[in-house]
């Protein structure tokens, strides 16, 4: 769910909420860190969306589809980017 509004420990969102400096990416200076961006864009989690899409192919490219049918596929991803370790630790490992 959080995933969906947006409310996660993102500079995007922490910004907004005044606990980042900055809403940018860390790794792409000049581009808000938001949901869409880590899962669709940034660069440095090239290598695990390429064996999301490999998984899921077209599907893998559209937000709304991967935030609702998707679920372990995408979560499996977000554990292999390392982004959200700090906030939720294990917890993203799909079982």
């Amino acid at each position: 769910m959080q995933l969906r509004t947006g409310h996660v420990p993102l500079n995007g969102y922490l910004h907004r909420i005044g606990k980042a400096d900055s809403p940018d990416c860390p790794h792409c200076p000049g581009h808000r860190e938001d949901v869409r961006h880590v899962i669709l864009e940034c660069d440095q989690y090239r290598r695990a969306r390429h064996t999301l899409q490999k998984k899921l192919r077209r599907t893998a490219i559209h937000l709304p589809t991967l935030l609702s049918r998707h679920v372990k596929p995408l979560l499996k991803y977000l554990h292999q980017t390392g982004r959200f370790n700090p906030a939720y630790g294990e917890s993203l490992k799909p079982k």
